[in-house]
């Protein structure tokens, strides 16, 4: 079970690495892209402002849960410092239950913002959305231009959070986690 557990783990950080690399170099990029745009031809892509800032918050929701696999977020080791190894790994894995809450309330609220506001319009991308739904005849497309799309970044990043604090919660009661870290 451990073996599984590790395997499982290792598949799930490499995931949460993937999609926050992917987010950050699809934001250079169209950064990158319209800025060579407006300096060339003096003009930018109108989705070119605004769809960075959601692609950046997708990273971030991505980064999050690697964070939490590779245990490189906050932490105040020096309470941990003086607590005994038994203490330290209650205290972790208590701190694991707490995030996987965290991940549930993130998800909940990340859903009920969606909810209340994802039908409004992003003004940067739904000319873009229009376009592409006139163009491919798709049309679904036209949720690029709403919010909700943006906003499923909470939902989304609840699961990753939950599912990463299981994962290190799993791995801590079967004896196959470091608490030294």
């Amino acid at each position: 079970m451990n073996k599984v557990l590790q395997t499982i783990a290792k598949v799930y950080t490499r995931i949460t690495a993937g999609g926050a690399s992917f987010c950050m170099i699809s934001l250079f990029s169209i950064i990158f892209f319209n800025s060579l745009r407006r300096y060339t031809i003096g003009k930018s892509l109108e989705f070119g402002e605004e769809l960075p800032v959601y692609i950046a918050i997708f990273g971030v929701m991505f980064g999050m849960a690697w964070a939490y696999m590779r245990d490189r977020h906050i932490r105040f080791t020096m309470l941990v410092g003086f607590l005994s190894d038994q203490m330290n790994r209650k205290l972790v894995l208590f701190v694991d239950l707490v995030m996987m809450v965290n991940g549930v309330l993130l998800t909940y609220s990340g859903w009920m913002f969606m909810l209340k506001r994802g039908r409004l319009e992003s003004s940067g991308l739904i000319n873009l959305a229009r376009d592409l739904q006139k163009t491919t005849g798709w049309e679904a497309l036209i949720q690029i231009g709403h919010m909700s799309t943006y906003q499923s970044a909470m939902i989304m990043g609840g699961m990753l959070l939950t599912l990463a604090a299981l994962l290190k919660f799993l791995l801590g009661i079967s004896g196959s986690r470091d608490f030294s870290s």
